[in-house]
């Protein structure tokens, strides 16, 4: 076992190649598939998961604004020890760099095998397969292209009651796009606190490299839940949010029985190209998810990770 993990870790940190920085990755604090195909089946339910984002929340200015639309669906399958997961998003920036308009959308199956480890850990080496679109850029002219090309990703995910760790990369087979893929690797502990107070805390590291440049980012949460009923978190995201940027985002949780919404804001990721758009202000983002019994039990029980 142990050598399997360091020879899937291996050719991750080998397979390093370059591709547009996909929308994707900026969902991770509700989505955590998004970074790691891993994850798929970790939560041991039927998972739904929806996001809206837009920014700004309220306009009259039609062609300021910007939406973007995120789904995540995953489960276990043959008693837990493999895991399916599929991801689709569309988005647009149309006030983006310069004031002109970029649009990315992707569709990504997912695939996990699950280990059983000792006090009651689980390791799962995850694969994604999907199309992604290369944002096309338009100018005052309106000429613009865009394409389609395939996406491929690996990753590694371990978890147990108390922390997690995995290493990924997302596309394994981007070709130059303009951007890099980067490497993440990512790892989290829960502090209790009391019997009503838990913390959960994260880390997030990422790793680019193309040629001579190099550039290694973190990123770090931590999310305090009351009762298993309410989270109140914030997060550093040094990695970005749209073009460049870095994210502060301040978010809430409430789990309804099946149910758990979510909310964030992002204080720092505003238009910086053009202060003077009224959309000068970081994205909302509002989440779904519903979770259901995939025949093992578990869908009453609350998740942390």
């Amino acid at each position: 076992m142990r050598k399997l993990l360091l020879g899937v870790i291996a050719t991750l940190l080998y397979l390093q190649s370059y591709g547009q920085q996909d929308q994707l990755y900026y969902t991770y604090p509700f989505m955590p598939m998004t970074i790691n195909p891993a994850y798929a089946g970790a939560k041991e339910v039927i998972s739904f998961s929806g996001i809206y984002r837009k920014r700004p929340l309220f306009t009259n200015n039609i062609g300021a604004t910007s939406t973007q639309q995120y789904f995540n669906f995953d489960m276990p399958i043959a008693q837990d020890k493999m895991g399916v997961g599929f991801q689709a998003y569309n988005t647009d920036q149309a006030i983006g760099i310069g004031g002109n308009l970029a649009g990315n959308l992707g569709l990504y199956g997912n695939f996990a095998y699950r280990f059983n480890m000792p006090n009651d850990g689980k390791l799962a080496v995850g694969a994604l397969a999907g199309i992604t679109q290369v944002p096309a850029i338009f100018g005052a002219g309106g000429s613009g292209t865009t394409r389609l090309r395939s996406s491929f990703g690996l990753g590694v995910y371990y978890q147990n009651d108390d922390w997690y760790a995995g290493v990924s990369m997302p596309n394994v087979n981007a070709s130059s796009d303009g951007y890099n893929v980067p490497i993440f690797v990512s790892g989290g502990y829960l502090f209790p606190l009391s019997d009503d107070f838990m913390l959960k805390t994260g880390v997030v590291f990422r790793r680019i490299s193309n040629g001579d440049y190099n550039r290694n980012d973190i990123d770090l949460h931590g999310v305090l839940w009351v009762k298993e009923r309410f989270g109140v978190g914030i997060w550093y995201q040094n990695t970005g949010s749209e073009f460049v940027n870095k994210a502060l985002l301040g978010s809430l949780e409430v789990q309804l029985n099946k149910m758990r919404i979510g909310y964030s804001y992002d204080f720092q990721g505003s238009n910086s190209t053009n202060t003077t758009s009224p959309a000068n202000q970081g994205f909302h983002q509002i989440m779904l998810r519903f979770d259901f019994d995939s025949g093992n039990g578990k869908s009453a029980q609350f998740k942390y990770f």
